[in-house]
């Protein structure tokens, strides 16, 4: 099969629409009697329509059982005076335990008075989640489906002639429950919140005439464009104009395109008369030969042109005007090398987000979007994933403006039909229901629906770079037994010719989570590939998908299967509680999954580590067009009981309220931005339980130095750090408080870090098998006497038994595996039997086994040594499970039998101890089996 290229060239704005040139013309120079009028048109104002915004003084009521007439004979006396951007569900982007989010009917009323300028009078919503019926005056402007576009209602002859008006907005989020249901569209369900409300924008649009470029576009401008051709130094930019005419008779008009530079010069200029009919539309095609072109090169040079469309009548006078900026680039993704921007290989790397701030939910405002943006520059990523829905205008205009490459993405996600999806949105991460029916006719209308207003409001955006038409949509599939019944591929099928039609320049994708190496011989499958023209997938090694060498292990099989698609990777990432730690990540199983315990612990140390390998994989992959990150930020979801905060996705490089950078952040950040960065990592983990400790430091530095209370511990080169990772082995800590401060050089200049330590114990207490810092009886991670899963605020993560001794995660071992006593998974446990005969049973949770040994580095001196054991195997009989256990070269406990010594009950704890002597400052424990795995639970370590 011959290899296949897919490219894009765009001349971009905040515009929509194609138009193609197959034959570029000389490259004249601007007329300049045109450029000229347009120079002076930019000096003064470039707007000749009138905004009137519409965002403060609401009335608004959350009520279900309010009814259409109700609603529009009420005068709102009681109802609550809100601004916009709002939400009902703000209380929902907070930490939990909180009420379920209320999914239901949102009512808006405001008054107005009509604006004395204008002809012809539009309202327009940014958007309104997720179907709006809105009513002017009394009369049923229409209803609006779809909770992420930009929609317009032409209130020329409902608006009062003059004096006040009254607009009611009926907003509707309720949780579809069949596929007749009104809000039964795309998404049906999904892993975050379904805010609803008035959360955008909505202001009242007037032109000064009654001929104007159109406003019935499904919300675009328009005024349309695209680069059909950057070759020897020139660009060819085809425009398209969509004009109306709501006058009484036909006349002659002009439409005048013209490009502007950064200092307001004309790039380029063109005009062209037509003849519209009274009350007709018409489609009016130009090109502009720009020579020269400064083109915009992401975000090394995100340069910006004005692309200025103008109506003109016969004398010349402007009727109507819309101006936008725009970039001329192009875009290339290639099967075998990746991402190519005009021309120039650039790997992609970068984060996903949400629309969703701590506190406001989607109702954000440009600040908030800012400093979101903010925060993506300063980690240095050069692409976005707009996940999981359209996003605004503002946030694409700064996208514009930064030059980071998006991808956009279609609100298909998790399934087609709402068969199944009950099960999803209650969280017990199983579908006991399978899909059977096909996508209705009001689903499909409305994905077809919100995919042409995405691309033609989005269109020109010079960041906008792929369409992606969903995420994860056979997810209700994926727990069928019988073979899966395919209502997906249909849809996109569907879906994807249209993207194409709107838009033949731009690259369409998928995001995918359930492609393996091969496909099931079952049909427990449903082959997405090769239907859109990007494939990624949504991959987690070492959380949900296994070994890192997954990550590209599916990869692989879908280039044999599909080798001229491109393909990336969509998502991947791990949980960071800031409040768990762990001393080492080796030490036993990741908890990924909602258990239905208390608390998920998810250390962020883990996560690094998690981050690193994947990072390194994706590094030696060379054909992925792109990676990301999932997630920037901590969002909402109420399908998440995880890590240290209840109904958050711990999976972000930044905390929820955004004020904690987590040390995956500075991971990204020393690999990806040029600033010079020097970071300490496990900072949070500030009461030690272990003397020895292996401090990593992130830095792009030339060379590192560590030092411990103002002591050099010593220094690396960036050739001894691997991807930007210096770890500084088995450094020794100091009884009480320490001070440990990295200096990272590259030149003259420099940047040091420090973070404060206590280590205020001389016992060694491992809880084996953990992965987390130690837990107290009841389950919980502490700082000293500071309960962090209830105090947020608190630091640390050592834990304590009853009797107050401090453990630390399981370390210092070689061979073995951690395990849980209980798995965790999605559904209940198997059994429940309670562990017996300890008031710490949370220390018995975890243990390894196999054959091992501990190297636990010690002063000299005489020890005693605890060793806590149960038997984890149910059905186990006495004789099947007997080890001995060797402490430096003695044996201590002989054919030990776990079960025996506790007089054959299952999970009853049996404490060992004896003394031992250290001379060469470590301490070495055998765990040797004779007959299956030897076992431990904790092991407690004292000075004589």
């Amino acid at each position: 099969m011959n290899r296949l290229t897919i490219a894009g060239i765009l001349f971009l704005s905040t515009l929509s629409g194609v138009a193609l040139a197959q034959h570029a013309p000389p490259f004249p120079a601007p007329d300049r009697t045109a450029a000229e009028a347009v120079s002076h048109a930019s000096a003064t104002t470039l707007e000749l329509r009138t905004t009137t915004p519409l965002m403060q003084n609401w009335s608004f009521v959350q009520d279900d059982s309010l009814t259409d007439d109700e609603a529009l004979a009420s005068k709102a006396v009681q109802w609550q005076t809100v601004n916009l951007p709002h939400t009902w569900n703000a209380e929902a982007a907070t930490p939990g335990p909180h009420p379920p989010y209320k999914r239901g009917l949102g009512w808006y009323r405001i008054e107005f008075d009509t604006p004395a300028e204008g002809t012809r009078k539009w309202l327009e919503f940014g958007a309104a989640s997720l179907v709006a019926d809105v009513w002017l005056n009394g009369h049923k402007l229409g209803q609006h489906k779809g909770g992420f576009t930009a929609f317009r209602f032409d209130v020329t002859d409902t608006l009062a002639p003059s004096g006040k008006n009254t607009l009611l907005v009926k907003v509707d989020n309720s949780q579809p429950i069949s596929d007749d249901d009104v809000t039964a569209i795309p998404p049906l369900a999904g892993d975050f919140i379904m805010y609803g409300g008035l959360y955008r924008y909505v202001s009242l649009v007037s032109t000064i005439d009654p001929v104007h470029f159109s406003l019935e576009d499904m919300g675009g401008p328009s005024v349309y464009a695209t680069t059909t051709s950057i070759a020897g130094g020139n660009a060819t930019v085809n425009v398209r104009a969509k004009l109306k005419s709501d006058a009484k008779a036909d006349a002659d008009y002009s439409v005048r395109v013209s490009l502007l530079d950064a200092d307001g010069r004309v790039a380029q200029t063109s005009q062209q008369t037509v003849v519209l009919q009274a009350g007709g539309n018409l489609t009016v095609p130009q090109v502009l030969l720009v020579n020269r072109p400064h083109l915009w090169q992401g975000t090394e040079d995100p340069y910006q042109y004005k692309l200025v469309a103008e109506l003109l009548r016969e004398d010349g006078q402007a009727i109507d005007r819309v101006v936008q900026d725009f970039g001329i680039r192009e875009m290339r993704f290639d099967p075998r090398e990746g991402f190519f921007l005009n021309g120039r290989h650039v790997p992609l790397h970068g984060v996903a987000i949400h629309q969703e701030m701590y506190g406001k939910g989607w109702a954000i405002s440009p600040r908030d979007i800012d400093d979101t943006l903010a925060m993506v520059k300063e980690i240095g990523a050069n692409t976005i994933r707009l996940a999981h829905y359209p996003y605004g205008r503002n946030m694409l205009e700064s996208l514009d403006r930064m030059g980071l490459v998006a991808w956009a993405e279609l609100p298909v996600g998790l399934s087609t039909t709402t068969e199944g999806m009950q099960a999803v949105m209650v969280g017990s991460g199983t579908t006991s229901v399978c899909p059977h029916k096909d996508a209705s006719d009001a689903f499909r209308a409305s994905a077809r629906q919100q995919l042409q207003e995405m691309i033609r409001q989005q269109f020109n955006h010079a960041a906008i770079a792929i369409w992606a038409l969903g995420n994860e949509t056979t997810f209700t599939h994926k727990d069928c037994a019988e073979p899966w019944y395919d209502n997906i591929s249909p849809v996109f099928r569907e879906l994807q010719t249209l993207a194409k039609d709107e838009d033949p320049q731009r690259v369409t994708a998928y995001a995918d989570n359930v492609a393996q190496e091969q496909p099931p011989v079952n049909g427990n499958y449903i082959d997405l590939g090769g239907i859109t023209d990007l494939w990624a997938r949504n991959q987690y090694p070492l959380w949900y998908s296994g070994p890192v060498a997954r990550l590209t292990d599916i990869l692989d099989a879908i280039r044999v299967r599909y080798p001229d698609q491109p393909i990336g990777i969509s998502e991947y990432g791990a949980g960071a509680a800031l409040t768990h730690h762990t001393d080492n990540v080796m030490g036993g199983p990741a908890e990924v999954n909602n258990t239905g315990e208390p608390i998920v612990y998810q250390p962020e140390e883990y996560a690094s580590s998690v981050h690193e390998q994947d990072y390194a994989k994706i590094l030696s992959t060379e054909y992925l067009f792109a990676s990301y990150v999932w997630n920037m930020f901590d969002f909402a979801t109420p399908l998440r009981n995880e890590g240290d905060i209840q109904d958050v996705n711990t999976k972000g490089l930044v905390s929820f309220d955004r004020k904690t950078r987590k040390d995956p952040f500075y991971f990204y950040k020393a690999n990806w931005s040029p600033d010079l960065v020097t970071y300490i990592t496990g900072r949070r983990y500030t009461n030690r339980a272990y003397p020895v400790a292996d401090i990593k430091v992130y830095s792009n530095a030339d060379a590192v130095a560590l030092s411990i209370n103002g002591k050099a511990v010593g220094a690396m080169k960036q050739d001894q750090c691997l991807q930007k990772t210096c770890v500084f082995k088995n450094v020794k800590l100091e009884q009480g408080s320490n001070e440990v401060a990295a200096v990272g050089r590259r030149g003259s200049t420099s940047a040091s870090d420090s973070v404060e330590w206590s280590l205020n114990t001389r016992d060694i207490n491992i809880a084996a098998g953990q992965l987390t810092t130690g837990f107290t009886s009841d389950g919980r991670v502490v700082a000293t006497a500071v309960n962090v899963a209830t105090d947020p605020a608190a630091t640390g993560s050592t834990s304590a038994s009853t009797a107050g001794d401090l453990f630390g995660s399981d370390n210092f071992f070689i061979g073995g595996e951690g395990d849980w006593l209980v798995p965790k998974g999605l559904g209940p446990p198997t059994d429940t039997t309670p562990v017996q005969g300890t008031n710490d049973p949370q220390l018995f949770k975890n243990f390894r086994r196999g054959s091992f040994s501990y190297f636990i580095p010690l002063d000299d001196g005489d020890y005693t040594v605890e060793l806590g054991f149960l038997e984890p195997d149910k059905g186990k009989a006495i004789g099947e499970r007997i080890f001995d256990v060797v402490a430096n070269g003695e044996t201590k406990l002989e054919n030990f039998d776990v079960l025996k010594a506790a007089k054959g009950e299952y999970r009853t704890v049996v404490n060992e101890s004896f003394t031992t002597g250290v001379s060469h400052g470590y301490l070495k424990l055998d765990f040797t089996p004779r007959l299956g795995e030897a076992v431990v639970s904790n092991i407690r370590i004292r000075k004589h």
